[in-house]
């Protein structure tokens, strides 16, 4: 009980202090949270993995929650899941689904023992390992596709590619999150419609702006709807 306190208040500081702090905290159990870039591919592919803010990913989670698709009806895709931080955070907040994508063999790895030392593994938990632009009807059991910042451009254009055609196998209501939106005009350009966008000033980088938005499929690519 002790612990979760100490990590509750450690989660309200910015997203690096966090981490940073929670991994020192949970390495001795084993976790590995650090950033992390794998040298096994280059930037053409991914990036270096960075966890999401905690205060951010629950606020915009929320937002999705109350007015889009609730928490309940949820299942989670992460593309690009590094070492689960994200999975295990839609976890605490009542997603009974999640799966994700993860190129690297060494950060997938590492995830599946962070779930299991933190007591996240579940039977429906679906992870994948390989590129995200290959993923195809594996999209078709999810409904909520969450991305921070992944990949490059031109695997994000493949990727959202992907979702649309899954949408159109499998005609339901789908929702993208996209946390650090540096790409948004690719989905913009794919004739997604934006729900929700807001901005996020970075601590101590004051010039520094982060851009989270919500997405869903227009009317026309969907036989399901979303309100507004």
């Amino acid at each position: 009980m002790y612990m979760n306190k100490i990590l509750y208040f450690f989660s309200q500081l910015p997203s690096r202090i966090y981490w940073k702090i929670k991994n020192t905290i949970l390495r001795w159990r084993g976790c590995d949270f650090a950033d992390f870039r794998d040298p096994s591919f280059g930037f053409e592919i991914g990036y270096t993995y960075r966890p999401s803010s905690v205060i951010e990913f629950r606020r915009i989670m929320r937002k999705v929650d109350r007015e889009f698709l609730p928490f309940e009806q949820m299942s989670f895709f992460d593309a690009g899941f590094g070492k689960g931080a994200t999975l295990i955070e839609a976890m605490k907040i009542g997603i009974p689904v999640v799966g994700g994508v993860e190129l690297s063999e060494t950060m997938f790895e590492i995830c599946q023992k962070n779930l299991k030392i933190l007591g996240r593994e579940r039977e429906s938990t679906k992870l994948y390992r390989g590129n995200a632009a290959t993923m195809t009807e594996q999209l078709d059991d999810f409904n909520l596709f969450y991305f921070a910042n992944p990949f490059p451009e031109s695997v994000m254009k493949q990727y959202i590619q992907n979702i649309i055609d899954s949408a159109k196998r499998k005609p339901r209501k789908l929702i993208m999150v996209y946390y650090h939106a540096t790409l948004h005009h690719v989905l913009e350009a794919a004739g997604l419609r934006l729900l929700y966008s807001y901005q996020v000033k970075v601590l101590f980088r004051p010039e520094a702006i982060s851009l989270n938005k919500i997405y869903c499929l227009p009317d026309e690519m969907n036989n399901s709807t979303v309100k507004n």
